[in-house]
């Protein structure tokens, strides 16, 4: 009588890391200030530059790279440094899903064969997925720990110390944005989590009294769920004052002039932190207590900025579409992503803080979303600074494009609709003053409507999800 014996070995995650040399390379909070966070221009380039190599070689073993680069005619060994990096050609998000549907169901871009599942710790993660299944990326465990490294240094720098008790409402699910603060807080700073996930997951209402009763001291979430809390706080008779606050980690989006910031701290009464995140290269560049630009983790991330016409790359301080090259990512390399994130770069300072990096400005909008009208380029994320200083909405709005018309006489229809904080706002008033508003931040006039209280939810997903849409497209 025979037996099928099952020779594998169970494999503990402890041993997937050489922990010291992690360290060493992407020192975590508390080294960080004083190692790869105050190197001098000529020694991060090196850094950069070496990794940069490594990344390439990774990235020649895989048919999407190599197929792509042979293309444009490069050979292994003609891209000698980062000096080179403009010959090799950027990619898109599409060219990651049509390599998921060239070698389904992981892609051609990064490795998944049975062995390298049976010999790697993996995770499976996910970015979109609005229509059929979400882009999927694989993380191995240096991805994961160098990710939870780069939110840990934004935390730390904004001052979550391990006494705190930070609540997290990005929801731990496919998406990795929940995943990558929890670890960044509890493995690399030792602060205590509190995993409330969306207001889909955890009402606002419930939201607002675990904060109360265990006592939380920071938060990690997206502005637009900062103002929906301070709504429900208002509308419930809830005093956010009396909460522990002592520092916000946000993504606030388009705010040129403060005043959505401003409008959040005197809300929360504490400080709010912008940062800037992708799925495929974590939490990149993060604000200090100086407030004064994103710092980038540049051992970790190379940074161009392109022209959004033309694709060249763009001097310091222009705004254009963020190409980001992943020092650190072997699974699966990421080199030369356009984000199709509208930012701009800044030149490497020594700042009052101690870091001396180059930095990033506040995110503008993306620019897959714009929208020409009448020979002007409009971005639903333009929209929010308007939105958001009237005291009458509660800042929540989505701009719908559509067709009108046949033939020669079709054109583009665009409206922007926006919700009263409550049905006691004079609607038409507010409609007159919001398309002036939007017609001085936009530069072209558009029309405006006026919805209730939670009635675009359904559209822009406020509360079922992490990101808010922006846009809801009716041409197709």
């Amino acid at each position: 009588m025979s037996m099928d014996v099952d020779v594998q070995q169970p494999r503990y995650y402890w041993q997937a890391l050489d922990w010291d040399a992690l360290t060493r390379a992407y020192p975590p909070p508390g080294r960080f200030e004083a190692s790869t966070g105050r190197m001098s221009s000529d020694e991060m380039r090196a850094l950069q530059n070496d990794r940069f190599l490594a990344r390439v070689a990774d990235a020649w073993k895989l048919p999407f790279y190599r197929n792509r680069w042979a293309a444009a005619g490069l050979e292994p060994g003609d891209v000698r440094g980062l000096d080179d990096i403009e010959k090799i050609p950027p990619f898109t998000s599409d060219d990651l899903k049509d390599a998921i549907d060239r070698a389904p169901p992981f892609g051609d871009h990064q490795p998944s064969s049975p062995e390298f599942f049976a010999d790697t710790h993996v995770r499976i993660l996910t970015s979109g997925g609005t229509t059929g299944l979400p882009r999927v990326t694989l993380f191995d465990a240096v991805a994961l720990e160098v990710q939870a490294i780069q939110s840990a240094r934004a935390f730390w720098v904004q001052g979550l110390r391990p006494s705190d008790v930070i609540q997290i409402t990005y929801t731990n699910s496919l998406a990795n944005a929940g995943w990558c603060t929890f670890n960044g807080a509890f493995h690399w700073v030792g602060a205590t989590p509190m995993t409330a996930g969306s207001g889909v997951v955890t009402s606002s209402e419930r939201q607002l009294a675990y904060a109360r009763a265990w006592g939380t001291t920071a938060w990690f979430t997206r502005a637009e769920y900062l103002a929906r809390l301070a709504e429900v706080a208002g509308d419930t008779g809830f005093d956010l004052h009396q909460l522990k606050t002592r520092q916000i980690h946000s993504h606030i989006g388009p705010d040129a002039d403060g005043s959505r910031r401003r409008a959040l701290e005197e809300a929360w009464n504490a400080p709010v932190y912008d940062n800037y995140g992708t799925h495929e290269i974590g939490e990149i560049a993060f604000e200090c207590r100086e407030k004064s630009g994103m710092h980038l983790s540049e051992d970790t991330v190379y940074i161009e900025i392109a022209d959004i016409a033309t694709g060249a790359i763009l001097p310091h301080g222009e705004t254009g579409n963020l190409i980001a090259t992943s020092l650190y990512r072997s699974v699966p390399p990421i080199i030369r992503f356009n984000m199709r994130d509208l930012l701009a770069l800044h030149d490497r300072e020594e700042c009052p803080c101690g870091l001396h990096t180059h930095k990033l400005s506040n995110f503008r909008g993306r620019s897959d979303e714009m929208v020409k009208l009448r020979g002007t380029n409009v971005y639903p994320l333009a929209c929010m600074e308007a939105v958001s200083r009237d005291p009458r909405t509660n800042g929540e709005y989505i701009c719908v494009v559509s067709n009108v018309g046949e033939g020669l006489s079709k054109r583009e229809h665009f409206v922007v609709r926006v919700e009263r904080k409550s049905a006691g706002v004079d609607a038409e008033a507010l409609r007159t003053d919001m398309e002036a508003a939007l017609h001085r931040d936009l530069g072209v006039r558009v029309d405006v409507e006026i919805a209730d209280p939670g009635a675009l939810a359904v559209y822009t997903g406020l509360g079922t999800q992490n990101k808010a849409k922006r846009l809801l497209d009716l041409r197709k």
